[in-house]
């Protein structure tokens, strides 16, 4: 095998669950070495994948892999499902922008249906072996989320004071909850960019429950976007904010940590033909 040179790294850009998408086209070929015909399987069985928390796996992936199918019978590619996705999503911050209970429950719905379009995309690029089209979705995805923050501080706009929830300005909350979600990806994508090339790393955690209720608290794309859903229909967008930030940083510092002890951890880099 040839040695990984610094310099010959991919190219990653600062889009959501990028680092997820790091990880997994780095690790194909040698998990296709490795199983063979059951990692083909594996890839026909839906947008389920190992790095799915709770909600994706489990409140999506049930019926999520019936959608691609029906999604590649009819010939959609993974980008014309993303932009759906996108529209869905915009559709869902102006109502959310609408700052009643109705326009809540409404954006709550539109932001699911959104969220399990993204599954499918995803499910019909790894079937088709596109890893490509995680770029333009992530990026539509990234657009799509700012949206939704917007709208939720400007349906906050229309809320009584003195309600549960933040008591500042809600469209600070916006920009520090989108802050702080774009650090969170920029750490993941270059830690995922660190560890290319270099042998892959048991998981410890063997349940897969547990494991996927372990990466739930990292607050990745499902679970976010389940916070945003539940807190706003139930509470209001100054609540949502409030769960999202005080969330949001706990997860960041949990990821942190456990960057900090995979980077002190990382075994050698695979030898190349010099090194032997």
């Amino acid at each position: 095998m040839a040695r990984v040179r610094p310099w010959r790294r991919p190219a990653t850009l600062n889009v959501p669950e990028a680092a997820d998408a790091v990880e997994e086209n780095r690790a194909r070929p040698e998990r296709a070495a490795a199983r063979g015909a059951s990692g083909r399987a594996e890839r026909r069985r839906g947008p389920s994948h190992r790095g799915d928390g709770l909600v994706a796996a489990y409140a999506v992936g049930g019926y999520a892999p019936y959608l691609v199918r029906w999604a590649a019978s009819r010939g959609l590619a993974p980008e014309t499902v993303a932009g759906i996705s996108f529209c869905f999503g915009a559709l869902a911050a102006v109502w959310f922008s609408a700052g009643s209970r109705a326009g809540m429950i409404a954006g709550a719905g539109l932001l699911y249906a959104s969220f399990v379009l993204d599954c499918v995309d995803g499910g019909l690029a790894r079937a088709e072996g596109a890893p490509g089209a995680a770029w333009p979705a992530g990026v539509l995805g990234r657009a799509k989320e700012a949206a939704v923050y917007a709208g939720l501080a400007a349906g906050a706009g229309a809320e009584p004071p003195g309600g549960p929830g933040l008591a500042g300005n809600a469209w600070a909350a916006a920009v520090a909850a989108l802050t702080l979600l774009s650090v969170r990806h920029t750490m993941d994508v270059s830690y995922a960019a660190s560890r290319y090339g270099r042998r892959l790393r048991r998981d410890r955690v063997r349940n897969e429950a547990a494991r996927r209720a372990v990466r739930a608290l990292a607050l990745p794309a499902g679970e976010r976007f389940a916070l945003i859903a539940v807190t706003a229909a139930l509470a209001g967008a100054r609540v949502t904010f409030t769960v999202l930030l005080v969330w949001g940083s706990a997860a960041a510092a949990f990821v942190l940590a456990g960057h900090a002890r995979g980077s002190f951890a990382h075994a050698a880099p695979l030898p190349g033909p010099a090194d032997r």
